[in-house]
C-alpha cells in the first residue's frame, strides 16, 4: 500500500499533469471502478434484512454512482476524445443465499477496498495540480473514509468476536497481496518476452545484414 502510494505521488507530477490523454483515462477507469463497486453492493442489498442496515447500505451505493458520474465527467472535460473502455465482465463477489456468512466475507471484502480507495484517492488529490479533477478527489475520498468505517462497522454486527472478523479482513488482504503478485508476474513474463524479443531481431538483423553490408561497400569500391 505504501508503494502503490509512494509511486502515484511520484508518477503523477510526471504524466498527469502533463499529459491530458492520461489523466482523463485514469480517471475514466476510477469511474468505472465506482460504477462496479455500486453494482457489487446492490447485488448483495437484496440479502439484508435489517432496514436500519439496508439504508445504510443503499447510502453507501447511491454515493459510489456519485464518485463513478464525477470522475466520467471530469474525465470528458479533460479529453475531447477518450479511448473506449467497455465494462469488464461482472461477477459477483457475494454469493447470493450465503447467508451471514457470506455477508460477512462480503463486507471484509468490502473494507479492504475501501480503505485501498481511500488511501489511492489521498495520494491523487495531495499530488495532482489544482483543478477539478483534485476537488473529485477530495471529496470522494471523504466519502471513502465514510465507506470504511461503515464496512467495518456492518462486518462487526455480523462478526461479534473481533478475532473472527480481523481475520475475515487479513484473507482478504492476503488473497489480494497474492492477486497483486501474479499480475506483476504475468506483466514481466511480458516485458521479459518483449526483451528477448527485441534481441534476437538485433541479432537476426546483424547476423542477415552485416554480409549484406560488406558486399555493398565492395561493390563501391
Amino acid at each position: 500500500m505504501l508503494l502503490r502510494r509512494a509511486m502515484i505521488r511520484l508518477g503523477v507530477p510526471l504524466l498527469w499533469r502533463r499529459i491530458a490523454q492520461v489523466q482523463a483515462a485514469r480517471l475514466l477507469r476510477f469511474g468505472i471502478t465506482e460504477k462496479d463497486s455500486e453494482w457489487q453492493i446492490l447485488h448483495a442489498l437484496d440479502d439484508v434484512d435489517d432496514p436500519a442496515t439496508r439504508a445504510r447500505v443503499l447510502q453507501h451505493a447511491l454515493e459510489e454512482s456519485h464518485h463513478a458520474a464525477e470522475f466520467t465527467r471530469v474525465s470528458l472535460n479533460v479529453a475531447e476524445r477518450l479511448p473506449p473502455k467497455p465494462l469488464p465482465p461482472r461477477a459477483p463477489i457475494y454469493e447470493t443465499g450465503s447467508g451471514v456468512e457470506g455477508l460477512a466475507g462480503f463486507a471484509a471484502y468490502a473494507n479492504v477496498g475501501e480503505v485501498d480507495v481511500f488511501e489511492q484517492f489521498d495520494a491523487y488529490a495531495a499530488g495532482i495540480g489544482p483543478g477539478e479533477a483534485r476537488s473529485v478527489f477530495r471529496e470522494s475520498k471523504l466519502d471513502e473514509l465514510g465507506h470504511v468505517g461503515l464496512t467495518r462497522a456492518i462486518l462487526d454486527e455480523l462478526v461479534p468476536d473481533k478475532r473472527r472478523a480481523d481475520w475475515l479482513v487479513t484473507k482478504v488482504r492476503l488473497r489480494r497481496a497474492w492477486d497483486v503478485w501474479l499480475r506483476f508476474g504475468k506483466t514481466l513474463g511480458e516485458i521479459n518476452t518483449t526483451l528477448v524479443l527485441t534481441a534476437l531481431y538485433l541479432l537476426a538483423g546483424l547476423l542477415f545484414g552485416w554480409p549484406a553490408w560488406r558486399r555493398l561497400v565492395g561493390e563501391k569500391r
